[in-house]
């Protein structure tokens, strides 16, 4: 039972929930001594939070190939001079190095160039793709439409570069994962996301960087999704009220953006949630699960950018035909593949890692929480958009009315107006 405390062979240890607590506050603290101060015996010996967990990763798994062990085994020696050569091959060519791992600083200053690069294309694009929505606006609708809609125009451009990466994406992972065994039932399914985990699963290099890029994208979504929410203007500290008397007021001035999506609430929880569970699933070398994940997103979010492009530009049969598809891939995707094949194989066959893997139970139990909990809140904020789009959906069809409620700061508002 993936949600009870402990199966009977295991009934040694305090609950999943305690060894977390007791884990976060350990890392919190930074090794800090604590549980004397913690009442009623709850971190006394044989408590419930009396529990120091190390670190599994440096306990039970093979360390990954870092660079000059790299140079070591092909040089013959760690101090050789790096070569554009063999960086290149230890980057793309070398199975199961640190860049297979989100958190060493090796792959993290990878991560953060990948997000730079990211910033720079969509500086260099964003203008562009939306030059191309306002032509296209103007053809259809005419100069005072393009005068009226700055803020379509702008998110043409930001949903042109989505649906560019997502097809992209997609299509790479289609390729590579399609022989993968975890897609194939016949095969294993996903049981094999868990036998040999994680010292008989290499990390092949289209692996690494399927994760780096991926990673660096989400970051920089984050970092764009609160650009395009907020405006932030500096004004003087010394203000006025109402009356006209002085007043002190802070030098930073930050307020909603025009371009403010109406479900950014979500969005931004999603990012949160998403950022976790990559980084996360990379250090606990779950990369084979995160794929899963990443592409049934991926495969979904390419009707759901052309439905926004088409009614960006109020081109209503295009509208309607996307709107269509995106209702029905994200069904299949998001709302069947996702919690009954994922989600499943994470809840009932991940035991695998104790039963079979020989991973110590007392990690399972403290680890297992944050992937099932981060994993059913994305699930729940699914449910969420999908309730969203049928609302639209039925507007669409009773009124003839394209009204998106994602985009739009005051859509329930406009919703309710128009009923």
């Amino acid at each position: 039972n993936p949600f009870g405390s402990m199966r009977p062979e295991d009934e040694v240890y305090p609950s999943g929930m305690a060894l977390s607590l007791s884990k976060i506050v350990d890392v919190a603290t930074f090794g800090a001594e604590w549980r004397q101060y913690v009442p009623f015996g709850l971190a006394g010996d044989g408590g419930p939070l009396s529990y120091r967990l190390g670190d599994v990763v440096e306990e039970t798994f093979t360390p990954l190939l870092r660079y000059d062990e790299y140079l070591r085994q092909t040089e013959g020696n760690a101090a050789a001079a790096p070569t554009l050569g063999s960086m290149y091959d230890f980057a793309f060519k070398t199975t199961s190095t640190v860049l297979g791992e989100l958190t060493c600083p090796t792959s993290a200053a990878v991560l953060v160039v990948l997000v730079l690069l990211f910033r720079l294309i969509k500086s260099v694009l964003l203008p562009w793709f939306s030059s191309i929505g306002r032509r296209a606006g103007r053809v259809s609708h005419g100069l005072e439409w393009e005068k009226k809609n700055e803020v379509r125009i702008v998110k043409f451009g930001e949903y042109v570069f989505r649906l560019l990466y997502h097809s992209s994406v997609s299509i790479y992972g289609v390729l590579y994962f399609w022989d993968k065994p975890w897609w194939d039932p016949s095969r294993g399914g996903t049981k094999t996301l868990f036998f040999g985990h994680p010292n008989e699963q290499p990390i092949d290099p289209g692996m690494t960087w399927y994760y780096l890029v991926q990673s660096a994208y989400n970051i920089e979504a984050i970092i764009e999704l609160l650009r395009l929410s907020f405006d932030v203007r500096l004004q003087s500290p010394i203000g006025a009220t109402k009356e006209g008397k002085t007043c002190i007021q802070s030098p930073v001035c930050i307020g909603w953006s025009k371009t403010c999506r109406g479900d950014f609430r979500e969005m931004f929880v999603h990012h949160i949630v998403t950022n976790l569970l990559i980084i996360g699933s990379s250090h606990w070398r779950f990369t084979r699960i995160g794929s899963m994940v990443f592409l049934v997103h991926d495969i979904s979010d390419v009707p759901v950018d052309l439905s926004k492009l088409a009614n960006f530009v109020k081109w209503k049969t295009a509208t309607i035909v996307c709107f269509v598809s995106m209702v029905l891939v994200w069904l299949v995707t998001r709302l069947i593949i996702l919690p009954f094949v994922i989600y499943r194989a994470v809840l009932w066959e991940s035991y695998i890692l104790v039963s079979v893997g020989g991973l110590d139970p007392i990690y399972y139990y403290a680890y297992r929480p944050f992937f099932f909990g981060l994993i059913g809140i994305i699930i729940l904020l699914h449910l969420v958009w999908f309730t969203m789009f049928i609302r639209m959906g039925w507007l669409l069809v009773s009124k003839g009315e394209a009204h998106d409620l994602s985009e739009h700061k005051k859509g329930e508002e406009q919703l309710k107006k128009q009923q």
